[in-house]
């Protein structure tokens, strides 16, 4: 990494990386913030698991646990951990960081396509319109409440962003790495 020169073949692993790492925080911020059905409840109530050991996992498997030490000196609060995983700039393991470095990246292309660095961009700035401190999360045990609390919305736009970040992927490919031209697929015609 670090003797390889910035060329396009770098921004391509560098964007791989990005997209890779963006999918799997993602992916876990998303397991974490669906409600699971608690013992014996029906489906729609569940609870949130924010146990500190669930949260220290969240931190490790995310590379960022020294980050959050650093940043925060206490225990861990499910706030400041998604504080760290997805709205820390400075943070070279969370969504933002990703997001935005990626979409500087893409755009550094020769013959980028404006609606992809568009959707990049839109899904940027959603994030960054989240306000954190406005999220409701049920406690551990606790039955979730409505869900107009803000938590399924960010569970919602994880979502979204997990579906959205393949099709990224398989752009690029096709588009820089493909040598047969694709098509459009019309079907009745």
């Amino acid at each position: 990494m670090e003797s390889m020169t910035r060329g396009h073949g770098w921004r391509f692993l560098d964007m791989g990386r990005k997209i890779e790492r963006t999918a799997h925080t993602v992916g876990l911020l998303h397991w974490t913030l669906t409600p699971t059905p608690a013992p014996g409840a029906k489906e729609e109530t569940g609870h949130a698991p924010w146990e500190s050991n669930l949260l220290d996992a969240l931190l490790e498997i995310a590379d960022s646990s020294m980050t959050y030490r650093a940043r925060y000196y206490t225990t861990l609060q499910p706030l400041a951990v998604l504080d760290v995983l997805m709205a820390d700039e400075t943070n070279p393991r969370s969504l933002d960081f990703q997001l935005s470095h990626l979409a500087d990246l893409y755009q550094k292309l020769p013959r980028h396509l404006p609606v992809d660095l568009k959707a990049m961009r839109g899904a940027l700035a959603l994030l960054r319109s989240f306000d954190l401190r406005k999220l409701k999360y049920p406690l551990p045990g606790v039955a979730a409440t409505n869900a107009s609390d803000g938590l399924s919305r960010l569970a919602n736009f994880l979502l979204e962003l997990g579906r959205l970040l393949p099709s990224w992927s398989n752009n690029l490919s096709s588009r820089y790495f493909s040598h047969a031209r694709t098509l459009p697929i019309t079907i009745g015609q």
